[in-house]
């Protein structure tokens, strides 16, 4: 049964009992589509409250966390890449460990990147052969690797003669984990096949 055929019986249910009164009166169906209306636009504003599925709200959304921002792309964006951004900027958790940035990265898109810290220990004279050079300084940097398959685009023909030869990376996924990675460190991408 329909939801305008629901709303009709319900409506007629809702009468007195007598024979003053009819079911099936012209006033009383009359209201049934209309409420049929309003409850298909409330279903439809209960998508617009989680951020990956709004479509109205998505400006409103965007103004009242601060979007865009500067790590906005210039140009135009799909509605798709603006809802990732506003899920993953919308239901940040907080925290500054490996698992955070993580959930970041998935938010983005990015859920085949992987994250590497570098050890704390420095090398010494009693360190393996195998073990790395870091110095001390190096424990506050970590690397993003991210598989550069969607984001390598080489100079064409019809390029300009100052355009480079190959250019990789994405500006957006490096600006939000450079933003909120903790002031003390060093963030590194590394496009990798």
């Amino acid at each position: 049964m329909d939801l305008t055929a629901q709303y009709e019986q319900m409506l007629g249910a809702l009468l007195p009992r007598g024979p003053a009164w009819d079911s099936d009166d012209p006033l009383l169906l009359g209201f049934a589509p209309s409420l049929e209306r309003v409850h298909s636009r409330a279903d439809a504003l209960m998508l617009e409250i989680d951020p990956r599925s709004v479509t109205e709200l998505i400006d409103r959304y965007e103004s009242i966390s601060g979007l865009p921002d500067s790590c906005t792309p210039t140009g135009t964006q799909t509605i798709a890449q603006r809802r990732k951004r506003l899920d993953a900027k919308l239901n940040l958790a907080g925290g500054i460990n490996e698992a955070f940035y993580r959930e970041q990265l998935d938010a983005l898109g990015y859920t085949d990147a992987t994250i590497t810290r570098y050890p704390k220990s420095i090398f010494t004279c009693n360190s393996k052969c195998t073990d790395s050079l870091f110095t001390d300084e190096w424990r506050y940097y970590w690397r993003v690797n991210i598989p550069t398959s969607a984001q390598i685009s080489s100079m064409t023909c019809t390029g300009n003669c100052t355009d480079s030869i190959r250019v990789w990376g994405d500006t957006v996924v490096e600006c939000v984990i450079s933003k909120l990675a903790p002031s003390h460190t060093y963030v590194i991408f590394l496009y990798s096949e």
